[in-house]
């Protein structure tokens, strides 16, 4: 082949390569346009990831995490962590969010976690979701206090 020919492959395997990648670029946007669960959990590996998160400025309150806490009927409290649930980080964030949207099956799932996994759950009268909320700063996170977002309450097992 002549040098003519060969830039002429070089530049359209270029050429095929970048509309390849515009291409995957442009599959996303349902995926990123869409606010249901449904196509963020199946379009693997087509996620939102986290790093696509919208900013956060100086001086903003942001919710870093959320804490459970079980209020026991002599008035006593505990805190109750995602390894006591046996649930990763990223299951657990998603249904307290849901379960904070009032999704029932969420609160249900929330329950019987605590009942098949927190030691004395059956002394447990109320379960506190707690924020756990930073603020923004020039040098860091900022810690604030916690606040009671919403209260459940648990009946015994029967």
């Amino acid at each position: 082949m002549d040098q003519a020919k060969t830039a002429a492959w070089y530049r359209t395997g270029v050429t095929i390569f970048v509309a390849a990648m515009l291409l995957a670029q442009a599959a996303t946007l349902p995926v990123t346009a869409t606010h249901s669960t449904f196509l963020r959990d199946r379009a693997y590996p087509i996620l939102e990831y986290p790093m696509y998160a919208p900013a956060h400025y100086e001086g903003e309150r942001v919710t870093a995490s959320w804490l459970l806490e079980g209020v026991l009927a002599d008035g006593r409290t505990i805190s109750i962590s995602t390894e006591q649930l046996h649930v990763d980080i990223f299951e657990f964030v998603n249904i307290v969010q849901a379960g904070l949207h009032g999704n029932a099956t969420a609160l249900g799932t929330l329950r019987e976690l605590i009942r098949a996994h927190v030691p004395a759950a059956e002394q447990i009268r109320q379960l506190r979701i707690k924020n756990y909320p930073i603020k923004v700063t020039r040098d860091g996170p900022q810690s604030l206090p916690a606040e009671v977002v919403m209260t459940i309450a648990l009946q015994p097992a029967s």
